[in-house]
């Protein structure tokens, strides 16, 4: 451990952390715990951050990143192969928040730990502007991919899509905390196609 740069020594210690508020909360992720799971002394730590809060604060960044990037990856995969039409639309909606589904089911802890640092920074000075940014990114990233949809499949929306979005958002809000507290992949799947069918009444033709 001693000649393991820094910056894999901070690495191991943000995915400890992040593993250790999954399962026992923010209040549950203290130094000695999360040094515990990162396998790794007490010293190390509080050589890598100079605190908990430290930490944490780069950890909701971090866990920011993360999120953005299962959507980002769901967007990809819904217009890798479009269809012209409203057909190629729904198409890449319904492929989208199902892939946002699997990501969900095969690693439900990273959502459950998303949501622990979402209310942690919204309660603590100095990170509370974090859950509002992490919305506004969410809303902006998927803006682009209901557009990048839109024109693949040659149709229109029949409103700007940063009106549309939040719907999304809601959507897999949703279906994250449907899927953390029943583990009922059908309910999820009722809320994607629910979502994909209120967004179809949205599709115009542009000729």
């Amino acid at each position: 451990m001693a000649r393991m740069p820094v910056e894999k020594r901070r690495e191991l210690l943000l995915d400890a952390a992040f593993r250790v508020i999954a399962n026992a909360g923010v209040d549950g992720a203290t130094t000695r715990a999360i040094s515990a799971e990162a396998d790794v002394t007490l010293s190390t730590f509080h050589y890598v951050f100079d605190s908990r809060e430290e930490l944490l604060t780069a950890l909701v960044q971090r866990g920011i990143d993360s999120e953005l990037g299962v959507i980002e990856a769901a967007l990809r995969a819904g217009t890798a192969a479009p269809t012209r039409g409203a057909t190629g639309v729904v198409t890449t909606l319904r492929t989208a928040l199902f892939g946002y589904i699997d990501a969900l089911v095969a690693d439900p802890e990273r959502e459950q730990a998303m949501i622990s640092l979402n209310q942690y920074a919204r309660q603590t000075t100095g990170l509370a502007t974090l859950g509002a940014e992490m919305y506004r990114r969410y809303y902006a990233t998927i803006a682009r991919g209901l557009e990048s949809a839109a024109a693949q499949s040659d149709v229109t929306w029949d409103q700007a899509t940063a009106d549309l979005a939040p719907l999304v958002v809601a959507a897999t809000d949703g279906i994250t905390l449907a899927y953390l507290n029943t583990r009922d992949r059908r309910i999820c799947e009722r809320i994607a196609e629910a979502t994909v069918t209120v967004l179809a009444d949205h599709i115009t033709s542009p000729h």
